[in-house]
C-alpha cells in the first residue's frame, strides 16, 4: 500500500473501501487489488472491517496477506487506533499479528501490548506475546514496569491455556531485562 494523497487518488480509494463491502466476492477481490497499489494506511481500518464483516475465505485470505506485508507510512497509527474500536474487536487478533508479520516498529507502546494481553482473550494475549517476543527494542523502565504486571497477572489467572502464555510473557520480558528468576 502506497499512493498519494490527491483528490482524484481519494475518491478511488473511497470508491475501493465501500467496494469491500460488497457481497459480490469478484469486486471486493478487485477493491482489495486496487488498494494495494494505491492505498495507504488509511486503508488499514476499511479493510480490518471488510475482514470482520466478510464470509468469504478467499476475501479474507487476501486481506490477511495484505496486512501482513503492509509498509505504509503511519500504518502503527492506524493499527493502534484499531485496536481500540469496539467494531474491530473480531478481528483484533489479526491486527495484533499485523504488527510482528509486518515487522512494525511499536518499542514506545508495550504498554498497550501489556494491556491487551493482560485484559484481552487468550488468543490476543498469544498475538501479544509474539509481538513483545519480535519487536528488537523495548525501554528498560517501560520493561520493568511490564514485568511487575505480567507477574502479578499470571499468577492470579484462573485459565489454565492463558496463565501459561503469560508465563512465556514474564520470560521474555525477564530475557529482555537481563533479570533471572529470583531477580
Amino acid at each position: 500500500m502506497a499512493g498519494s494523497g490527491n483528490s482524484a487518488q481519494a475518491k478511488r480509494m473511497d470508491l475501493a473501501f465501500a467496494s469491500l463491502l460488497s457481497k459480490d466476492d469478484e469486486e471486493a477481490l478487485a477493491a482489495i487489488t486496487r488498494i494495494g497499489k494505491e492505498g495507504d494506511a488509511r486503508a488499514i481500518r476499511p479493510l480490518l472491517a471488510a475482514l470482520a464483516n466478510t464470509g468469504s475465505a478467499a476475501v479474507r485470505q487476501r486481506i490477511t496477506t495484505m496486512l501482513f506485508e503492509v509498509k505504509a507510512q503511519k500504518a502503527d497509527e492506524a493499527l493502534l487506533a484499531a485496536l481500540e474500536d469496539p467494531e474491530l474487536r473480531e478481528v483484533r487478533s489479526i491486527a495484533l499479528s499485523t504488527f510482528w508479520n509486518a515487522g512494525i516498529d511499536v518499542r514506545d507502546h508495550l504498554s498497550t501490548f501489556v494491556d491487551i494481553a493482560l485484559n484481552g482473550t487468550a488468543a490476543e494475549c498469544l498475538e501479544c506475546l509474539t509481538v513483545i517476543e519480535n519487536q528488537e527494542i523495548w525501554p528498560e523502565k517501560e520493561a520493568r514496569l511490564a514485568l511487575k504486571r505480567v507477574e502479578k497477572a499470571a499468577a492470579a489467572e484462573s485459565d489454565p491455556y492463558k496463565g501459561s502464555i503469560l508465563n512465556s510473557l514474564v520470560e521474555a520480558l525477564r530475557y529482555r531485562l537481563g533479570v533471572d528468576e529470583a531477580g
